[in-house]
């Protein structure tokens, strides 16, 4: 039969007066000996089991794992990598400091073929101040200065001591390291005449002459200095 007004309310009193709101629930701090939760799902009212607020920890914490096992896994190889790298590095600087060597021995076996080779100059010269200066431009030419027992490239109208010029023999195919001194036992070469190198400068070695009458010698625009000139009268 159908319920009054009166009999159905009393009924929802009853329910109400027996019924738990959220509001009205304990609050705890821990999850300890708690199995599940209320939650609303739409209109309905679900229990929610623990276990599902764990989930995404855990799956979470697979992945951290498996990350961690994947590191675990790379890191061997880095560090053989790394090896390996470092290894290369020491070969190839090991393999520079060879080269290195080996120009090394170039440079001092090509000083000494230089050392023991001719040079040729363009003049000699009785009287000159030589600067310390080291000349660069073109156009020069390398002559014996007497005075000072010295080669110098002349260009400018003056005497440099060292020179760094293209197509020009370097300095030290002339002079000591030092600049001081022109190289001992060393053959020098001025057109026909030859010198050899010694602690007072250059000394004649030997001329290789060519005869001349009075009149080809008498002729000659420049006559240079050190050089025995034999002469001859024409029948």
């Amino acid at each position: 039969m159908a319920l009054t007004d009166d009999e159905l309310k009393q009924l929802m009193d009853a329910i109400a007066e027996q019924s738990t709101g959220l509001e009205d629930m304990e609050q705890v701090s821990s999850l300890s000996g708690v199995t599940s939760l209320p939650g609303q799902k739409e209109n309905a009212l679900v229990r929610v089991p623990i276990s599902l607020l764990s989930r995404l920890a855990d799956e979470a914490a697979a992945r951290a794992n498996k990350a961690a096992e994947y590191v675990e896994g790379v890191i061997p190889g880095m560090i053989e990598t790394t090896q390996n790298a470092t290894a290369a590095a020491t070969k190839a600087e090991e393999a520079a400091t060879k080269a290195n060597e080996a120009s090394s021995k170039v440079q001092r076996t090509t000083g000494a073929a230089v050392g023991g080779a001719t040079a040729r100059f363009a003049a000699w010269v009785a009287e000159g101040d030589v600067v310390p200066d080291k000349a660069t431009k073109a156009g020069g030419k390398i002559v014996y200065v007497a005075s000072a027992k010295s080669f110098a490239y002349y260009v400018d109208s003056t005497f440099y001591g060292s020179w760094d010029v293209e197509h020009v023999p370097p300095t030290d195919m002339y002079m000591n390291a030092d600049l001081t001194k022109v190289l001992p036992d060393k053959i020098y070469i001025l057109g026909d005449v030859t010198y050899t190198g010694g602690t007072e400068g250059l000394s004649l070695l030997a001329y290789r002459h060519k005869l001349m009458t009075d009149a080809e010698f008498e002729v000659l625009e420049e006559k240079e200095e050190g050089v025995l000139y034999l002469t001859y009268e024409a029948e």
